[in-house]
C-alpha cells in the first residue's frame, strides 16, 4: 500500500515525531515496493462516481485477476475478487480456470458468507455475462449490471482492489513465488483495517463495527503492557518464534531435498551406463 495507508494504519496504534516522513522515505527505499510499483501512463477519462449504497453487501462489484504465475500446486492462477459498495470490505477466491461453472460456483461460496446482493456489477467478460449466469442472477433475484464495452474502468472499485491486491502479493511472496496463495487472508487483513479517505472508517469497522484488532495493536499492547497475562506474551511470542523458525525448516528441507535429487541422479545416471 502507499505511504499515506501505511501512515494511517501506523497512527492507530503508534506515534512519533515525524512518523509522515519516516514512512514515506521507507516506502520510497522498499526494493520490493519499487519493483511491483505500477509503471507507464495510461490515458485519463472523466471520472465516475462510485454507487452509494447504505446497506453492506447489497451491491458487489466482481473481477477476476491473472493468470497469477506461477500456479498453485492444484493448478489454481486466478483470484476472484470481490468489494463491497457499501463499506469497500474486500474478498477474494483462488481459481482454476474462469469458466462461468467455476466463477458460479465462487458467486456462491461468497454469498454463504455476505447473503446474496441485490445488485451486481462486472465487466463484460464470457464468464459473466454467458446464459447461465443470466439465470442464475434471475433465480436470485439479482439486478446484473456490466461495464461499458469502451470503458471497463467504471468497475474502478474492485479493479482498484484487485490491482493492489496483485501488488501486495508480488511483494508478500518475492522470496516464495509459488506460495503466494498463503499470503493472501494477509493482504486482506491488511487492506481491511487500512482507514479509507472517502468514508473515514475502516471497511473491518464498517461491517462489523469495531476495530480490527491486528498484528499492530497486539504489538502495541504488548510493548504498553496492556496485555499482563505472561502467558498471552509466551503464546504471542512462540508463534512469532514458530512461524520463523518452520520457515527456515521448509527452506532447509527444500535444500535437503534438491541435494538428494542430485546425489540420486548422480547414482542412478551411473549405474545407467
Amino acid at each position: 500500500m502507499a505511504a499515506k495507508k501505511t501512515t494511517d494504519r501506523i497512527l492507530q496504534d503508534f506515534y512519533w515525531p515525524n512518523v509522515w516522513n519516516d514512512v514515506t522515505q521507507f516506502c520510497r527505499s522498499c526494493d520490493q515496493c519499487q519493483r511491483s510499483a505500477p509503471r507507464g501512463l495510461t490515458s485519463k477519462v472523466s471520472l465516475l462516481k462510485v454507487p452509494f449504497i447504505d446497506e453492506p453487501f447489497s451491491g458487489i462489484a466482481v473481477d477476476i485477476v491473472g493468470p497469477i504465475l506461477p500456479a498453485l500446486e492444484k493448478g489454481n492462477k486466478y483470484i476472484f475478487t470481490v468489494a463491497d459498495f457499501c463499506t469497500r470490505y474486500p474478498k477474494a477466491v483462488t481459481l482454476r480456470n474462469i469458466d462461468t461453472i467455476t466463477v458460479a460456483e465462487a458467486l456462491a461460496d461468497v454469498f454463504t458468507r455476505t447473503g446474496i446482493p441485490t445488485e451486481i456489477l462486472s465487466d463484460r467478460g464470457t464468464n459473466c455475462t454467458s446464459e447461465l449466469m443470466a439465470e442464475i442472477c434471475r433465480l436470485l433475484s439479482m439486478k446484473r449490471l456490466t461495464t461499458s464495452p469502451y470503458h471497463p474502468q467504471c468497475n474502478g472499485l474492485v479493479e482498484r482492489f484487485s490491482g493492489t491486491l496483485k501488488r501486495m502479493l508480488k511483494k508478500l511472496a518475492a522470496a516464495r513465488p509459488r506460495d503466494w496463495k498463503r499470503y493472501i487472508n494477509a493482504a486482506l487483513l491488511a487492506f481491511r483495517e487500512a482507514p479509507l479517505d472517502s468514508l473515514g472508517f475502516t471497511p473491518f469497522e464498517l461491517v462489523f463495527r469495531r476495530p480490527a484488532s491486528g498484528p499492530m495493536a497486539i504489538l502495541r499492547e504488548l510493548w504498553t503492557e496492556e496485555i499482563r497475562d505472561e502467558e498471552v506474551k509466551i503464546t504471542y511470542e512462540y508463534v512469532v518464534d514458530l512461524s520463523e523458525k518452520l520457515e527456515s525448516m521448509i527452506e532447509l528441507a527444500h535444500e535437503n531435498l534438491r541435494t538428494l535429487s542430485i546425489r540420486h541422479k548422480y547414482h542412478f545416471d551411473k549405474k545407467a551406463k
